[in-house]
């Protein structure tokens, strides 16, 4: 069936989410890429899965339906890169693809990405969200020093990336997905930055120590499953900001967070999805 934009939109995010692609949006719904043996396992079940959820949240009169057909690799990366451009985020940022000559204004922080596989261009409103709050962040500063940062799910690196060039001294980024370890490495590398950010493979229970923000950008359900341990991340007067929350799931997220003991300090939305910070 057809959808509408704004539910192709909250529907590619998830299958991003789910499968670590990327997702083009198109004229009747979303289109997106498996590759290699790993990702083809199960995929069929896993998709039926995000369907039939999207369709009871949305309450849709008939089940949304798919097709599929092989395509060679190098037709994909192509088609990708058509609908990456650079995108001027905030202030200050401007995300810009390594196939794209960067032209930035005086002032400008240039974010070098090539998001392979992983989730993570700026272009969706959960990682916009997520580049708005780390620059105000930076700014709201009143002391000059040094501050810590772990990106949960971290995708691309897009946060990592954006956190240490508005300021962040200390980065660490965390990721379950080795391929995603892996752009996320080759992004931060890409923009110079791999001697400040450390990236690691796991979750964030792999993670010792606190830090002044923890920010974690991924789906409602792992983020109301992670509460006790991202709240265990957070340093005393630190800040945790989640965001890829539909707006209808705001209030159990924020009930999980506040359940181990964390304040509610406020909320941004864009779209369908909206970003929470607690501490």
């Amino acid at each position: 069936m057809t959808i509408g934009a704004d539910l192709a939109d909250d529907l590619a995010a998830e299958v991003a989410y789910a499968f670590n692609v990327g997702v083009e949006i198109t004229g009747i719904g979303i289109r997106f890429y498996l590759g290699g043996n790993s990702t083809l396992d199960g995929w069929e079940e896993k998709l039926r899965g995000i369907l039939d959820d999207a369709g009871r949240i949305w309450r849709l009169e008939a089940p949304m339906t798919y097709e599929c057909s092989r395509v060679l690799e190098d037709d994909w990366a192509e088609r990708w890169k058509v609908h990456f451009k650079p995108l001027r985020i905030g202030k200050r940022l401007l995300v810009v693809p390594t196939w794209e000559d960067a032209r930035p204004a005086p002032g400008d922080l240039v974010i070098r990405m090539d998001p392979g596989r992983a989730f993570g261009t700026g272009h969706h409103e959960t990682t916009r969200l997520c580049l708005v709050w780390l620059e105000g962040w930076v700014e709201s500063w009143r002391d000059s020093r040094a501050r810590s940062l772990l990106d949960v799910g971290t995708g691309s690196g897009i946060l990592a990336v954006a956190a240490v060039l508005l300021g962040a001294e200390h980065v660490m980024a965390v990721d379950n997905d080795p391929e995603a370890i892996e752009v996320a490495k080759e992004n931060i590398e890409l923009n110079g930055l791999s001697e400040r950010v450390q990236t690691i493979e796991g979750s964030a229970s792999n993670v010792s120590g606190r830090f002044d923000a923890v920010i974690s950008n991924i789906q409602a359900n792992p983020l109301i499953e992670m509460a006790k341990t991202l709240a265990e991340r957070v340093a005393a007067g630190g800040r945790l900001v989640l965001s890829g929350i539909l707006l209808e799931q705001r209030e159990s997220v924020r009930a999980a967070y506040e359940k181990e003991g964390l304040r509610f300090l406020d909320s941004k939305a864009e779209g369908e999805w909206c970003l929470l910070v607690l501490g």
